[in-house]
């Protein structure tokens, strides 16, 4: 009996070995090799089928700011605008024209965008809400054909005079010329004749735009953002020649209709198509670039944003990261990480800032970098997105947007202004000139919070703001009193919940099996333990207890002996 306490304090320092080990060595690599093995893309696996198509569709909502006193705005009072949404839009997506590279480290495709309107989640708004708006295709058209002209005359002024100044002959020419009639007075006489053509089109407003009396429209949700506005409606003469001229300017946001008139909208283009080819890597040969895009379009920049000097791309311009859809698995200690938009052309990073949990599934917690925006210029190294492309507007010194603001003019082929929704930590340049931004952290900032194992995105919101410089437009006269503004138009909240049914899954999958194996580990450690030093004591406790039965008998026998001897000795005495 005693022996085989012995044996059962081996096994538990058996057993408490052996739960360390399994507990510290061979389960966390059995973990890792069965999260790499469900994280990569192979074709017929299940993760696979969750990437081509998403299990559930993500949610898209829409806030509009509907403007309550446009008139006013028209005298050059200060605009006040009120929030409207949100509309909740389904958001579906599917893989399309998916490749496979020979080694299958790489995979190519496109991805189908489709958008359905969920009234029940809407309500009690709907899609034919009347709501007034900022009139983002007019403004635009103007203010672009107001800076194209503008150009025009200063490419005018600067090519005749380099002309002029390299030819020696003409040069004499020249000279006699200003004599008599300087080359100002030739290049004042077209700056004329562009200032008539601005009141030309002052004047082919009505046609184009349907005889509008303020720079706002009165529109519905479901106009605005897909069906279209339509505008150069049974155009004739000059308006339809320059209605020409927009449709070939190949606006994404403006579209041909069958009978020759056009359309603005703000999402239709995103609607049933996709954002462009996309080459990513599967995670087969370096599960730390899982999802992450290796080429866009074929190519691993843009030029969108300004290069440097040498002609060379800029950082700006770089393509890094994720689509945002999925992560490289095992980001516990990753402090930072890289998601590339096509929506706004441009990358932007995510940074760790805490934990956080979702449905009882511990996450790790990453809003976006606070330089995303606040911090642009040539004292912070990224000049790059200083486009400087929207004429009037309000800016720094150096071209640059106020904290706060990107010009997406190269990105829209309009001049559109991205900012975080209600100008959160947008400068007061912008903020004072409007009312009714109301900036909420908790509801304005892009965050996503990540399961750290698989990197997949529990919960998450993309918000981002459009805007639009409003401002006095030279000859155009619906505009002479417009003080200079920046408008808020709408902010979207593009982001995933995941539903039950997913929640499920990752429990089930990954929560209940780290659960079951960190239980096994312990118990095993704690009853090994607890037998490794509990059996000594028992058999300690069992010897000192034998030892005690052996010594008693011959006590017991030498003490009777010695009571006989005393027992005859005192009788004889006695008597």
């Amino acid at each position: 009996m005693v022996q085989c306490t012995l044996i059962w304090a081996g096994i538990g320092v058996v057993m408490a070995v052996s739960g360390a080990l399994l507990g510290w060595v061979v389960f966390p690599r059995a973990v890792h090799e069965k999260i790499i093995e469900n994280t990569e893309l192979r074709q017929g696996t299940d993760q696979y089928k969750r990437w081509e198509a998403l299990p559930q569709p993500l949610d898209f909502k829409v806030y509009i700011f509907n403007v309550t006193n446009p008139y006013e705005v028209m005298q050059g009072r200060r605009p006040k605008v009120v929030e409207v949404g949100p509309y909740i839009y389904f958001q579906y997506r599917q893989k399309d024209n998916i490749r496979f590279s020979r080694d299958r480290s790489k995979v190519s495709y496109s991805q189908q965008q489709m958008y359905v309107f969920d009234p029940e989640s809407s309500y009690p708004l709907t899609e034919n809400d009347e709501l007034t708006v900022l009139n983002m295709h007019m403004n635009s058209i103007l203010q672009i054909i107001d800076n194209q002209a503008k150009e025009t005359i200063t490419n005018f002024r600067s090519d005749v005079n380099n002309t002029l100044e390299k030819i020696p002959v003409v040069r004499l020419i020249k000279r006699i010329i200003e004599r008599t009639t300087p080359i100002q007075s030739i290049l004042q006489i077209a700056e004329d004749e562009t200032y008539d053509s601005l009141r030309l089109i002052n004047v082919e407003l009505n046609r184009i735009f349907g005889r509008p009396d303020t720079m706002f429209l009165r529109t519905t949700p479901k106009q605005f953002l897909f069906d279209g506005v339509p505008f150069c409606v049974n155009v004739i003469g000059i308006a339809k020649a320059i209605c020409k001229e927009i449709e070939k300017r190949n606006t994404k946001t403006i579209r041909t209709m069958p009978d020759g008139s056009l359309r603005f909208s703000f999402f239709s283009h995103k609607n049933m198509t996709d954002d462009g080819m996309f080459t990513i890597n599967t995670g087969i040969k370096d599960p730390s670039r899982t999802q992450m895009i290796e080429l866009w379009n074929g190519r691993t920049t843009l030029d969108v944003w300004n290069n440097r000097s040498s002609g060379l791309p800029s950082s700006c311009n770089r393509i890094l990261g994720t689509d945002g859809s999925g992560y490289p698995p095992f980001r516990t200690g990753v402090e930072r990480m890289t998601i590339f938009s096509t929506d706004i052309c441009r990358t932007v990073d995510i940074k760790l800032t805490g934990s956080s949990s979702y449905e009882g599934i511990p996450a790790l917690h990453y809003e976006i970098d606070g330089n995303f925006l606040h911090d642009i210029g040539p004292e912070y190294g990224n000049e790059c997105y200083c486009v400087n492309k929207i004429p009037k507007s309000i800016v720094k010194s150096n071209g640059c947007l106020y904290r706060g603001a990107l010009d997406l003019s190269n990105c829209f082929d309009a001049p559109v202004v991205l900012t975080l929704p209600h100008m959160l930590g947008v400068a007061e340049e912008y903020t004072a000139l409007i009312d009714g931004m109301d900036p909420d952290p908790d509801r304005h900032q892009i965050f996503v919070d990540v399961e750290p194992y698989t990197g997949t995105p529990l919960n998450g919101g993309k918000r981002v703001q459009f805007n639009m410089f409003l401002r006095r437009i030279d000859a155009i006269k619906l505009t002479d009193r417009l003080q200079p503004t920046l408008f808020p138009v709408i902010w979207i909240d593009e982001g995933i919940a995941l539903n039950e049914d997913m929640v499920k899954l990752i429990d089930d999958s990954l929560m209940k099996v780290l659960s079951l194996l960190d239980v096994v580990q312990w118990v095993l450690i704690g009853v090994g333990l607890l037998l490794a030093a509990l059996m000594p004591i028992v058999y300690f406790a069992k010897r000192c207890q034998g030892d005690s039965r052996t010594v008693s008998p011959a006590v017991t026998a030498t003490t009777s002996a010695a009571s006989l001897s005393t027992a005859g000795v005192t009788g004889p005495r006695n008597k």
